[in-house]
């Protein structure tokens, strides 16, 4: 559990960091989703940290965290139109599959919200085991969104 857990957070790290270095030339709509990928990212990566003791953990962290993610993750609902500008922009990860299976899409923007909700309410309970296994939720919706809907890097 603990060595899968691991790997969750390292996707979720390397996807923060990827993310941070993908803006050259985002302008607009994708600049604007880009900055709330990357806004996540280093949410999580805060939690991440904490599961990997590099970071004592801390209650408050782990909700703003879960904040962060809703806010971006309704958002983010907003900020894939299929318009010229969202498929085609300059920067853009963002692969036709989203436009061809939309619905599929929000669901999975629907579920990150869910996920980070249920994360803020883990860390409400004082429970380290729980704030962890919701992380590892949040983590499976981010890697399948990117996994579906996102260019890989070279």
């Amino acid at each position: 559990m603990k060595t899968k857990f691991l790997a969750l957070t390292a996707t979720v790290l390397v996807v923060s960091i990827g993310a941070a270095f993908a803006h050259g030339g985002a302008t607009g709509i994708v600049k604007q989703r880009m900055d709330g990928m990357v806004a996540m990212g280093k949410a999580l990566a805060k939690v991440a940290d904490m599961f990997k003791g590099v970071q004592p953990y801390n209650q408050q962290t782990v909700v703003q965290a879960a904040e962060v993610v809703q806010i971006h993750a309704i958002e983010m609902k907003e900020l894939f139109p299929d318009t010229h500008a969202s498929r085609m922009g300059s920067g853009t990860e963002a692969l036709p599959s989203i436009w061809q299976n939309l619905e599929d899409f929000m669901e999975l923007a629907d579920r990150l919200d869910h996920n980070a909700n249920q994360l803020k309410l883990a860390a409400g309970s004082g429970s380290q085991s729980d704030v962890q296994a919701a992380f590892g939720k949040v983590a499976r919706t981010c890697s399948a969104c990117h996994r579906d809907y996102r260019k890989v890097r070279n």
